[in-house]
């Protein structure tokens, strides 16, 4: 039978070893990736979507999907606290203005508002960002540049005025920007791509995830994560 002080000194070295083994672990986690929008990003169902495939393709990180079907870049601005920042991600993936362009209720001024609203309260935060468009080579004849205090503009106009504000807010927060992350998986209605006229399925997601992946990969390197 053990003595009071064996028993004793036997605890507090597993409480040192418990210690030891959390700040270990506390030291060392997998750096975490939020994966941030609307329903290009929930779409593809579980194991289906481009976060679970980036997740395949960088195992040393972890991914937490945040997207929200119908989400807007003002809807994001709302949850933003809920769905990226009490993650404390190091890094974030951000697509949103897919239903801004729909909808075109919101001047691409106040749009800019709100997504520099993200931006800077993630760069505050110490979050590396990726902002993955579907808008970025969208331009209008002779590089003009919409009206961007006028609502309900035309498609093509609401289309380069966020591209113009996308890539104006990735120069000011050091963002990685991928001009069009449908790119690969155009054009839509192909059955083995997608599952409706605007979200790809879990196949073209893959498509997707390898055209965000460079981008990604660009960052995680400039933040010295090592990657084989």
């Amino acid at each position: 039978m053990m003595s009071g002080k064996t028993m004793i000194a036997g605890a507090a070295l597993a409480l040192l070893g418990c210690v030891a083994g959390a700040a270990e672990t506390a030291d060392s986690p997998r750096p975490r990736v939020v994966c941030f929008g609307d329903s290009l990003t929930s779409c593809g169902g579980k194991g289906g979507r481009y976060s679970d495939m980036l997740q395949v393709s960088l195992p040393q990180l972890e991914f937490i999907n945040s997207g929200k079907g119908g989400d807007t870049i003002g809807g994001g601005l709302a949850r933003l606290d809920e769905a990226v920042l009490r993650h404390h991600p190091k890094f974030l993936v951000v697509s949103l203005g897919a239903n801004d362009y729909w909808q075109r209720r919101r001047t691409l001024a106040e749009l800019k508002r709100d997504y520099e609203t993200i931006l800077s309260r993630c760069s505050a935060a110490g979050i590396r960002i990726v902002m993955a468009s579907c808008f970025g080579n969208d331009k209008l004849p002779g590089g003009a540049v919409p009206d961007f205090e006028r609502a309900g503009l035309p498609l093509d106009h609401y289309a380069a005025g966020i591209a113009i504000l996308e890539r104006r807010l990735a120069a000011k927060y050091h963002c990685g920007y991928v001009p069009d992350m449908q790119c690969g998986v155009l054009p839509k209605g192909r059955r083995d791509l997608w599952s409706d006229s605007n979200h790809p399925n879990a196949a073209g997601n893959r498509i997707v995830a390898d055209t965000i992946l460079p981008e990604l990969r660009r960052i995680l390197a400039e933040a010295g994560v090592k990657l084989p």
